[in-house]
């Protein structure tokens, strides 16, 4: 796919937010559902960061995918990990400052 088509509107998803569940403007949500993710992604090193109104997901190895919203990234970042994620892995919880 060219860069053009890549960069078009993706349909909505619940976890963008909606209208009138937070009071920060659509990028501000993007940059803060990223921060949180990335507490996450950063045990299995991966990244998480925002480009345009999507994400860019970056692998150890320099491997990126385009996510258009945080319910396709999942399944995508085990792909890149090669592991299941698991958010209630303790030494993730651990890392988090959780358990």
């Amino acid at each position: 796919m060219c860069g053009l088509c890549g960069a078009l509107g993706a349909a909505d998803h619940w976890s963008s937010g909606g209208r009138g569940v937070t009071r920060a403007t659509p990028a501000a949500e993007r940059y803060r559902q990223a921060s949180a993710v990335n507490m996450i992604l950063d045990h299995y090193g991966l990244r998480l960061k925002v480009w345009n109104d999507r994400y860019v997901l970056q692998g150890r190895t320099g491997k990126s995918a385009v996510v258009d919203h945080i319910g396709q990234l999942w399944p995508l970042a085990e792909a890149f990990a090669g592991v299941e994620i698991d958010p209630l892995d303790p030494a993730l919880m651990s890392k988090l400052g959780v358990a």
